[in-house]
């Protein structure tokens, strides 16, 4: 990233490569020359704050990496689903979200057993049965308290409006999630690009949240629950939450 470049800017060019990748790995075409400096901007450049995938490192060209794009998965939107979350992170931190070392170390979609021990499938049906309809009634509770009338104290109207709708839409995708699981499709494609897309709207409501001390932890504990059902990139988050919190205390 050039040091004239705006966030915006590189968020869009970061944004390109994402649509570039997901197109080779669906099997469209990648110019031989265009992959190795996409490439050398991601691993090499220092503003991007070591978020760049991973997987770029041993795939040195276009043959090392469409080997890797059939080892993913042999369907396109598995590939595609990945390639999303692999570049989330980075994504995220150029949006202007709180991104900690520890989501770096997360293990992908499957970080919540890092510390939680739910790695096994059935184990994470379980978690999601579980304690998804708990994390709705919580989304609940979050919502009709923005919205109760002379809430005092918190951020600015925009930011509450924000927050609004990406609750909405995460109590929408969790809701749609449960019927996926009880159709036993939890871990199809569907069901994982669910967990991706509750993840995020999880973490932008708690952004957008981030100045007002009660639904802000709440958001936390909201996420917390997530987590443990093995939602993908929110560990690292929610590690940057309770280092917020402590520090305004």
């Amino acid at each position: 990233m050039a040091a004239s470049d705006t966030q915006d800017e590189a968020y869009e060019r970061i944004s390109g490569y994402l649509g570039d990748l997901i197109g080779f790995f669906t099997g469209g075409s990648l110019d031989g020359d265009t992959y190795p400096a996409m490439r050398a901007d991601l691993l090499r450049n220092p503003q991007y704050n070591g978020l760049a995938p991973t997987f770029l490192k041993r795939c040195r060209d276009t043959s090392a990496l469409w080997s890797f794009a059939k080892s993913v998965d042999g369907s396109w939107e598995p590939r595609r689903q990945f390639l999303r979350e692999q570049f989330e992170p980075l994504l995220d931190y150029l949006e202007g979200g709180a991104v900690t070392g520890a989501q770096q170390r997360m293990p992908g979609l499957y970080d919540a057993s890092a510390w939680t021990g739910v790695s096994e499938p059935a184990q994470r049906a379980r978690a999601v049965h579980a304690l998804v309809p708990l994390a709705q009634a919580a989304i609940e509770a979050l919502i009709a308290q923005l919205e109760a009338p002379g809430h005092n104290g918190g951020p600015p109207l925009d930011e509450i409006d924000a927050a609004l709708e990406h609750l909405r839409k995460l109590h929408t995708s969790l809701g749609e999630l449960l019927l996926v699981a009880d159709e036993g499709g939890l871990f199809s494609s569907r069901g994982e690009g669910l967990m991706v897309e509750a993840a995020r709207y999880g973490r932008r409501a708690a952004k957008a949240l981030k100045n007002d001390p009660v639904p802000y932890a709440l958001s936390a504990t909201l996420l917390g629950l997530l987590t443990a059902c093995g939602f993908p990139g929110i560990g690292g988050y929610l590690s940057g939450i309770a280092i917020a919190l402590k520090k305004r205390d």
